[in-house]
């Protein structure tokens, strides 16, 4: 007998989670923002694992682009909340420091990225921000 199963993208869970850096984003997102990288040499290449405009973010994720929006939950003190249907993302700043009236730099934060709430990667991060 033989038996034929159809499965769905909406059905099949998601098991792997592979965050890769990216060198670009769309020019509406240029300008005031904040881009996180996993290390000194990403971001002296401009590889990024997180960049944010501040209202939406970008992060790939097995190779394809998700625009994430910041969340109501943004408030939380010393962190950052961007989600979308499927994906949160965290962040929990460490140290920061002023380098200019408008710029400042992350010596130390924590990314935790969810999926549909459960944790799925966390990472070490620095970078920076501002106008």
């Amino acid at each position: 007998m033989f038996v034929d199963t159809v499965t769905s993208k909406q059905q099949q869970p998601q098991n792997s989670f592979k965050i890769t850096t990216f060198t670009e984003v769309p020019k509406d997102m240029e300008g005031c923002g904040e881009n996180l990288f996993l290390n000194k040499q990403d971001e002296k290449a401009e590889r990024f694992v997180f960049y944010t405009d501040y209202v939406r973010g970008l992060i790939c994720i097995n190779n394809k682009m998700f625009l994430i929006t910041r969340s109501d939950k943004s408030q939380e003190k010393g962190g950052s909340v961007f989600s979308n249907k499927d994906y949160t993302l965290v962040i929990k700043y460490g140290q920061k420091k002023i380098t200019g009236d408008e710029n400042y730099q992350i010596k130390s934060a924590i990314i935790t990225l969810k999926y549909r709430s459960i944790v799925v990667w966390t990472k070490s991060v620095i970078g920076g921000g501002g106008c």
